[in-house]
């Protein structure tokens, strides 16, 4: 039977990030990964300066950044009313919010660099089944049986570990379809956009000097529609909806889309089985916040495997839970309660978030909080 101190399920961010993180030279680490090989994201996301900093001690960074976009505010509206918020990374004092980076690019380096570490690869293996003895996890796939002091499910939403490891959770659908495409545009600059159209939010995020990526969360009633559309169609439906001026906007990648779910696992740890980043939570990606709340996780649990070693499995658990669920609850609370908020069509609730949208931006010290929260998640 193969033994490794540490098992990590998934190969994507959070489970190289995790692998590149923890001290190889004192245990043993192996990853395994249903697919052949790995599989590169192609989605833009946003890091905040907390990422930023993890990918810099990792030594990722500097090959990351050059594809990186940095970008200095984000403005949202209510396309269907008057509501406006800005957020200024000046009015914060920090030169910027964050940057905007291809998932795919922060995974092929964490990959690159754990060529370097005393890492095993189990590609094309699928975990089938989980059992505790008295002092091991013992991890059955399909091809081989795998024993281990910490398993770890770094393998997204429809995690197979939670599933074995019979964590208990929450989750419902948003009933939108998010639709993602990169779009060509003559009119960039380093600001994020958002609007809560009456069809679901939708956002534009630059990710280059003449490109930016679209993310519309259409409601499933719509989608349908929207997705058979031609893209000159489709081209016209972002200028109506969006309400700003972006010049000739144009298709540059193919249009992917895929359903909005909410999940909250109800605990993150227990048995020496961990569970990071989607697989303990996902939520709206409206705010844009899901890969910081991950990579938090990871940070965490790296820095308690780190300095408490394989004998004390229990005592990390406590305190991964402890660290990872308030924020990560409070974080799914605050984006419900927004989302919500925005999708109430009674005109009185439409009428009060319009004035508490007005008037949080007229406060600069609620924003300031906002802002360093979300860059320090």
């Amino acid at each position: 039977m193969i033994h490794h101190d540490v098992l990590i399920v998934g190969s994507g961010v959070m489970g190289v990030a995790l692998a590149s993180s923890i001290n190889s030279d004192e245990l043993s680490i192996g990853i395994i990964e249903s697919n052949p090989q790995p599989s590169l994201s192609r989605r833009h996301l946003s890091i905040n300066q907390k990422s930023l900093n993890f990918l810099k001690d990792l030594d990722v960074w500097k090959e990351i950044e050059p594809n990186a976009y940095p970008y200095q505010k984000i403005k949202v509206w209510d396309q269907e009313g008057s509501g406006y918020i800005e957020f200024d990374s000046q009015e914060a004092g920090i030169d910027l919010l964050g940057h905007i980076v291809s998932e795919g690019q922060i995974q092929k380096s964490l990959i690159k660099k754990l060529e370097t570490k005393k890492v095993s690869f189990y590609w094309n293996n699928k975990l089938l089944d989980i059992k505790n003895n008295s002092s091991d996890i013992i991890c059955t796939t399909s091809n081989d049986q795998i024993s281990c002091k910490f398993l770890i499910g770094c393998d997204g939403i429809n995690s197979s570990v939670r599933d074995l490891g019979k964590f208990k959770s929450r989750s419902w659908s948003y009933n939108q379809t998010a639709i993602v495409a990169n779009l060509k545009s003559p009119n960039i600059d380093s600001t994020i956009r958002q609007t809560f159209t009456k069809i679901g939010p939708l956002a534009l995020l630059p990710i280059n000097d003449d490109e930016l990526t679209m993310i519309w969360s259409i409601d499933d009633k719509f989608a349908y529609e929207f997705l058979q559309k031609e893209k000159e169609d489709f081209l016209k439906e972002i200028n109506v909806h969006f309400g700003e001026n972006f010049g000739n906007l144009d298709f540059s990648t193919e249009i992917q889309h895929f359903p909005l779910n909410h999940l909250s696992s109800k605990t993150f740890a227990k048995d020496g089985i961990f569970l990071v980043g989607d697989a303990a939570h996902q939520i709206h990606p409206l705010a844009g916040l899901g890969l910081n709340a991950g990579l938090g996780d990871v940070v965490c649990l790296a820095k308690e495997i780190n300095e408490h070693g394989r004998s004390e499995v229990k005592k990390i658990s406590q305190i991964y839970n402890r660290n990872r669920i308030p924020v990560n609850l409070a974080l799914a609370a605050s984006m419900e309660a927004f989302k919500r908020g925005f999708e109430a069509k009674n005109i009185w609730i439409r009428l009060l978030r319009n004035s508490a949208f007005n008037f949080a931006n007229n406060l600069e010290l609620l924003k300031k909080k906002f802002m360093e929260f979300a860059t320090e998640l």
